[in-house]
């Protein structure tokens, strides 16, 4: 067989870790507590090609390598599963569509995962298991379902930070800035709530697809056991998807209250305003009236007009003063 380029392949033995450059042979001796891992940059066809002829994978699966199906989905295929999960990204840049799609192809004794970009997840997961003691006693279903776990974190992840974002929203809409520009902000987290939601859903056939006993011919009991809770850990994120779909109409809600009041606000002072000049108007209404009277013929009483309306609208404004309605 062609020698093969590099492969980031790391081998788990209990307590061991070691990092492999080559694949040839590597599968077939895979026993006991052994656990390979391998992880390819899926852009690179002949390095996805080269690990698919190494694991001779199903045609099928060497295209889910290549390119994403675009929806997550669950594939056993006897000697391997295939599982395809998405995971969003950890960067809060109010992105809807920044998932990263990542493949799984699960056997007894070896896993690998196939992505376009790096993912978080997966990174923090590689640094937390090659310090670990007994990553090597776990089998390849057992290893999945961590992985997926740490994926649901990543959801949990977005989605807390879709919760500080309300939250900032909230106060800022309190305080009345920019009525047109808070609707805009929160109708972007609202369409990225939604993405997220729909995201996550459509991993549920595939998480209870895993619980079935017909994984144990590859798994085991503790394993069947962790997708079982995995499965749990996933509806619990899924309510958290909905936490934050009610926690963006609490938003809207905050920002209908806080228009009701500058809308009240604007009312009062137009109320107060008109009260403080309908005397003056109907005063000067009534002495603008085309009557001849020795009454209007007295110049000093245009001048007692203006002081009785200016004293009107003086004592109108400094009662509503003193009840606070100003």
């Amino acid at each position: 067989m062609q020698k093969q380029k590099h492969v980031d392949a790391i081998l788990f033995d209990r307590a061991e870790v070691e990092r492999l450059d080559d694949l040839p042979g590597r599968p077939e001796g895979l026993k006991g507590s052994k656990l390979l891992w391998v992880d390819i940059d899926r852009s690179d066809a002949e390095r996805a090609a080269a690990v698919a002829e190494a694991f001779d994978l199903d045609d099928a699966t060497r295209e889910g390598l290549a390119s994403s199906s675009g929806r997550a989905r669950f594939h056993d295929y006897g000697r391997y599963i295939h599982v395809t999960t998405f995971s969003p990204s950890e960067e809060d840049d109010e992105d809807e569509d920044d998932l990263i799609a990542l493949e799984c192809v699960v056997g007894r004794n070896w896993v690998i995962t196939a992505h376009d970009r790096p993912i978080p997840v997966l990174e923090e997961f590689t640094e937390r298991i090659s310090g670990s003691g007994d990553t090597g006693v776990l089998d390849g279903p057992a290893f999945l379902a961590t992985l997926l776990e740490w994926v649901l974190n990543a959801y949990s992840g977005a989605f807390e930070r879709l919760e500080e974002r309300l939250e900032e929203f909230d106060v800022e809409a309190m305080r009345g800035k920019g009525v047109e520009r808070d609707i805009e902000k929160l109708v972007a987290v609202r369409r990225e709530v939604g993405v997220l939601r729909r995201a996550l859903s459509a991993h549920r056939s595939a998480l209870t697809a895993l619980t079935h006993p017909e994984l144990e011919a590859l798994g085991s009991d503790a394993s069947g056991e962790r997708f079982q809770s995995l499965l749990s850990r996933f509806e619990a994120t899924v309510q958290e998807a909905r936490d934050a779909r009610e926690s963006t109409v609490g938003s809207f809600d905050v920002l209908i209250a806080r228009t009701g009041h500058r809308t009240n606000h604007i009312m009062k002072i137009l109320t107060l305003t008109s009260v403080i000049l309908l005397p003056g108007a109907v005063i000067a209404g009534v002495m603008g009236m085309n009557f001849k009277l020795e009454f209007f013929e007295a110049t000093w009483l245009f001048y007692a007009v203006l002081a009785l309306i200016l004293g009107i609208a003086v004592a109108t404004a400094g009662v509503a003063k003193l009840r606070g309605w100003i």
